[in-house]
């Protein structure tokens, strides 16, 4: 890696997500309550529509877009509050501190807008992301929901309070 950078997408960005959605549903299809075939269909209007949620940033590593992670809210979730979703990292560069530069970045501008309380599901069995979180001190809430496609497997609420 020579450079990197942190983008917040805007609505007019709509291909960059839609890429980078795609490329983790394809490569990690089990990472997602989503899938491939499902978000492929997606026209550009709903991709637009993904940005009225909250705002989506990707990584890029040498001008190359490499990582995703989304900080939402829903309708009823106060403006001190967000969910952080659909992270993920290109396999070539997990473990490469890539995840860690996202996320800092991410959490040091949800914190300059004045968002106290982060919430994250992840599912459970997925140790690397669950260290990767508790390294940056989020912690669980003991809840926990089946996969509404999969009730075998469950995922567990975090959060973190932002200083």
């Amino acid at each position: 890696m020579t450079s990197f950078r942190v983008d917040m997408l805007t609505e007019d960005d709509w291909h960059r997500l839609r890429d980078i959605r795609l490329a983790a549903l394809n490569t990690d299809p089990d990472a997602f309550l989503s899938t491939y075939e499902r978000e492929k269909a997606h026209g550009e209007r709903r991709w637009r529509q993904e940005f009225s949620r909250g705002e989506w940033n990707v990584i890029c590593v040498d001008d190359q877009d490499v990582g995703l992670v989304g900080a939402t809210r829903e309708a009823d979730m106060p403006l001190h509050e967000c969910d952080l979703e659909f992270l993920w990292i290109a396999p070539d560069l997990r473990r490469a501190g890539v995840a860690t530069m996202l996320l800092r970045t991410v959490l040091d501008r949800l914190r300059d807008s004045g968002v106290r309380t982060v919430w994250l599901w992840i599912l459970n069995g997925n140790d690397p992301a669950m260290r990767l979180y508790e390294q940056f001190g989020f912690q669980s809430t003991n809840k926990l929901q089946p996969l509404p496609d999969n009730p075998a497997r469950t995922e567990e609420r975090m959060r973190l309070w932002l200083s």
